[in-house]
């Protein structure tokens, strides 16, 4: 088969890729030569690169199998249209909601101790400074109580602090929760405005769904408290970037720490960067542990439809799919 991996310059990945699937011929483009070489791939790995519907007119394309969790920038409706099975990796498991969740608590530690600062001051032989804020005795908001919001309060336990969880269904929602992990405060997102003023840190790492865009506005950020921090390690839409932008400038809350952005790759020049603003450029899941994790999860579904089994973790099952 021929697999396109839509983006050029992860050579980690296509490395993977490659090892994975030694029968099949993996080839790499960009957003520039997606509409000319989709038609002759059997398989595309879109990662960061959008498909939209034009790239499902024609060619032989069997399955859009994402290399982890998002699927926002794929026409899905279309794809289920024309019978083509657009598929994920579930985060947890794989080491990519495990990483994600790592460097949700670094954008924490960075923010809280004002590393930034301390590297200025360390760099002009200033000892002691800045005064940071322990997050021991601290309350953190997780909005998105998924898989990745799952780890994140794993890991927070250790902490000492209290954690509040908010997801859309809330403590009885159908999703199977890990008892082991101990949340103080789980509600449904009806009640985020009530319960996100108590926080001093807000993880965000609820998925880009079309209902989730823009989730975190001016509503929510207003709420918080002055001296309280956000971090976005979910996606860029899921916060309001106006809204954001205008809480920063108005000392609305204490700052931002963002892995995640409104468009890829981001103006670093944004204004938004004058502001109290940690940023990373979308590294969340981007370790090898995890890569490896996701790209054997990978493969495993391009040999179940190379071999005409059912494909695992399908967005749009009514699609027609089967061997090749």
């Amino acid at each position: 088969m021929r697999i396109g991996l839509c983006v050029r310059g992860f050579a980690g990945i296509l490395k993977i890729l490659r090892e994975q699937l030694p029968e099949d011929e993996v080839f790499e483009c960009d957003q520039s030569e997606l509409a000319m070489l989709a038609p002759t791939a059997d398989v595309l790995i879109p990662t960061i690169c959008p498909i939209p519907a034009s790239i499902f007119a024609g060619g032989r394309l069997k399955l859009v199998q994402q290399y982890g969790v998002g699927l926002d920038s794929i026409d899905i409706a279309t794809a289920t249209s024309v019978g083509v099975p657009v598929c994920n990796v579930p985060s947890v498991g794989t080491g990519n909601a495990e990483s994600v969740a790592e460097l949700a608590i670094a954008h924490l530690l960075m923010l809280s101790r004002d590393i930034p600062d301390a590297i200025r001051k360390f760099k002009i032989k200033k000892v002691g400074a800045p005064l940071g804020r322990c997050l021991w005795g601290s309350t953190v908001c997780i909005v998105g109580y998924g898989g990745v919001g799952e780890e994140i309060a794993r890991r927070l336990q250790g902490f000492g602090v209290r954690i509040i969880a908010v997801s859309r269904s809330g403590p009885n929602g159908s999703r199977p929760r890990d008892t082991t992990v101990k949340i103080d405060l789980h509600v449904d997102q009806s009640l985020l405005l009530d319960v996100v003023g108590e926080a001093d840190f807000v993880i965000v790492g609820a998925p880009a769904t079309s209902e989730n865009k823009g989730l975190v506005g001016w509503s929510v950020l207003s709420s918080m408290k002055s001296t309280a921090y956000i971090v976005n390690v979910a996606r860029g839409p899921v916060i309001d970037y106006k809204a954001l932008r205008k809480a920063l400038e108005e000392d609305k809350i204490a700052g931002a720490g963002l892995d995640v952005f409104w468009s890829e790759p981001f103006d670093p020049n944004d204004p938004i960067f004058r502001q109290n603003v940690i940023a990373t450029p979308h590294i969340g899941g981007s370790t090898e542990r995890s890569l490896l994790g996701i790209g054997r999860a990978v493969a495993r579904n391009i040999d179940r439809l190379r071999n005409g089994e059912t494909l695992k973790d399908c967005a749009n099952p009514g699609a027609i799919s089967g061997g090749i």
